[in-house]
């Protein structure tokens, strides 16, 4: 017996020649701990949920020697099923399966959960989403499914499996493929990128590119080139075939830019090819634009599909601007309308009985074209489904979505929406006028021109909000309109009537309004500015307040002066007093020197030995040097320390002895 471990998983496995025995603890369980067990292989089946029908057999066999050799790392995940739950459904793990009964195991390790038929089928697909080689058109489909159990969406797809929502959309457009063009793209023949360009036309288109460029086998000029250049191509060489184009083509018969009426090569048969791309782009946008109005004309409550990740084109910019509601709404979220049947034509059939059968087939599914589409009419009357459509390359498209019965509106209540919505657009357009004004007036320099009458209006609409309450009855307002009714209506009206004397009283309390607020002094430019003001219209009391606080801070100011000269004066006399006191130290410190330097020469004269015999002057001297020189002690060194004792401390009792 061996163990392996692998990402937390303790596997012990026993070789037998027909069987591997697996014990298994799963690191993070959902419920608890799980063990597998050894479930008889024949009771084991595939699920029909499994987006995986086709298995690589060379892969098969590489991991079925891998399984012979180190055993089932990871046990297939199974649930019961039938009646006494006697049989066992995989929900993931099918190709290991399959590699096990390559090996003929007649036991397979299983882990058995007991889970409901959507947990089963949401398991079983993830399990192929979470593969590193998932491959595109695989992925693709299970996305797909995914969304069409209506529990999932692109965003909580992204977010599912940690992709982008535009990756999400971009691998879902591949289900638009015809089955030859997505075969070749799960064959590996064409490249996802690839079969992502082409599904954005039409089915007619990407037959014809399917049996012209690609061919079936996926041998065609334009299975290997890249994504970019085969979108120029497509471009180039089918989106002018008017055969493509639904609009009325009775003008192109004739024209000299249809390639049938000047290419002696030209294909017999159809409408031939149009040489006039700015023509052809002109009518087929007309054609979409007419086609969209009469949609939205016949149905009030329709909303245009708008979807985020794709380019808009002409036509659907143009009703935009119509002002046609659009949501970002993704198609796959949506049911589609069912499609008119196309009648069969007797020139496409060879023999009669064949075009009898087609004509046959064609009125079984116009009988039920037309019951799915009253009923969906029905349901559409009684406020059950909304309607969407989608402006597409060549046609519109009508979807439709199943509204909750809590959501459902009367139409008493749409038009209440309708017109709040309608109310608030208005004010939206506003607002955005607004907005575009002040940039257009923050970047652009004005010209020079005379100061009009309606500029000067509504530089008094601006004053009138600094108006001070005494002056509203000048101007003809009430002393109410203080007291928050002095409304912008009220404003606009008053400025546009001014008389020159009410101007003035508007002028001077704006001046007063910006002359006295935030003014802190008169000391400043502001503060002159004030002071002025205020002498020009009331000299008399102006005079009074500057004579006021001039002569009380006057008086203080006297006071500080009074001490301000006791205190120089007391400095002066201080310093005076320092000079004369450093005089007299000065003068002293003179008097010890001189004092000292006597002591010193009497002490040397008196310390001098006596000659007994009197000898000659120049002799005494020598001989008084000589003297001194033998009883001088010596000076002490720089480097050295001398020792100086001192007496040690007396005890009372000896002092009072001594």
């Amino acid at each position: 017996m061996t163990t392996v471990k692998n990402n937390g998983t303790a596997v012990a496995v026993t070789e037998k020649a027909n069987e591997v025995v697996t014990a298994v603890v799963v690191s993070k369980p959902d419920n608890g701990e799980r063990k597998a067990v050894n479930i008889l292989s024949d009771l084991i089946e595939p699920s029909n949920y499994n987006v995986r029908k086709t298995f690589d057999a060379d892969a098969l066999k590489e991991l079925a020697r891998s399984i012979s050799v180190h055993g089932l790392i990871q046990p297939i995940t199974v649930r019961r099923k039938g009646e006494k739950g006697e049989h066992y459904e995989i929900i993931c793990g099918e190709r290991r399966f399959r590699a096990c009964r390559m090996l003929k195991f007649a036991e397979i390790p299983c882990i058995v959960r007991e889970v409901t038929d959507e947990q089963a089928y949401d398991l079983s697909i993830s399990e192929n989403l979470q593969r590193e080689d998932v491959p595109p058109m695989e992925a693709a489909e299970a996305y797909k499914r995914l969304i069409d159990t209506k529990r999932y969406d692109i965003a909580s797809l992204a977010v599912a499996y940690g992709k982008s929502e535009k990756h999400i959309y971009q691998t879902l457009k591949l289900c638009d493929l015809v089955k030859g063009i997505a075969n070749l793209v799960k064959e590996g023949k064409l490249t996802a990128s690839a079969g992502i360009v082409i599904s954005k036309y039409d089915k007619k288109i990407q037959e014809d590119i399917l049996n012209d460029r690609l061919g079936k086998d996926g041998a065609g000029e334009w299975c290997h080139i890249s994504a970019n250049a085969l979108e120029g191509k497509i471009r180039n060489c089918y989106t002018n075939n008017l055969d493509n184009y639904s609009f009325d083509k009775t003008g192109c018969l004739k024209c000299i830019h249809n390639s049938s009426n000047f290419d002696l090569f030209a294909e017999n048969g159809g409408c031939g090819k149009c040489t006039n791309k700015k023509c052809l782009s002109d009518k087929q946008t007309a054609y979409l634009v007419e086609q969209a109005q009469a949609v939205a004309l016949a149905d009030p409550k329709l909303t245009f599909v708008g979807e985020q990740y794709s380019h808009d084109n002409e036509a659907t910019q143009i009703i935009k601007k119509g002002g046609y509601e659009f949501k970002n709404v993704q198609t796959y979220n949506l049911n589609s309308y069912p499609t008119a049947p196309t009648e069969p034509q007797a020139s496409e059939y060879k023999k009669p009985e064949d075009y009898d059968k087609a004509q046959e087939k064609y009125g079984k599914q116009q009988e039920r074209y037309e019951k799915e589409s009253q009923d969906l009419e029905t349901l559409k009357e009684q406020g059950k489904i909304r309607v969407y459509a989608k402006i597409g390359d060549s046609n519109v498209r009508m979807y439709y979505k199943e509204v909750a019965t809590k959501d459902t509106k009367t139409n008493e209540q749409l038009i209440s929406d309708l017109t709040a919505k309608k109310k608030r657009n208005n004010e939206l357009a506003d607002e955005k006028t607004a907005e575009g004004l002040k940039e257009l007036l923050r970047t652009e320099q004005i010209p020079q021109s005379a100061f009009t009458a309606d500029e000067e209006t509504v530089i008094y609409f601006f004053m009138l909000s600094k108006l001070r309450r005494h002056s509203y009855k000048a101007v003809g307002l009430k002393e109410n309109d203080y007291y928050g009714y002095l409304t912008d209506d009220k404003k606009l009206k008053i400025a546009s009537s001014l008389t020159k004397e009410q101007k003035t009283i508007v002028r001077r309390d704006y001046l007063y309004s910006h002359l006295t607020d935030g003014t802190r002094t008169v000391g400043d430019e502001k503060g002159g500015m004030l002071l002025a003001f205020s002498k020009q219209h009331l000299p008399e009391k102006t005079e009074e307040i500057v004579s006021t606080h001039k002569e009380e801070y006057g008086k203080k100011n006297a006071r500080l002066d009074e001490r301000i000269a006791g205190l120089k004066e007391a400095e002066k006399k201080a310093k005076a007093d320092a000079k004369v006191k450093k005089t007299e130290q000065t003068t002293k410190t003179k008097k010890t020197s001189k004092t000292a330097g006597k002591a010193v020469e009497k002490g040397a004269n008196t310390t001098a030995p006596k000659s007994e015999t009197t000898a000659p002057k120049g002799e005494e001297q020598s001989q008084a040097t000589k003297s001194e020189k033998k009883e001088a002690k010596p000076t002490p060194q720089a480097d050295k320390v001398q020792i100086v004792g001192v007496p040690k401390a007396q005890s009372k009792a000896e002092a009072v002895a001594v």
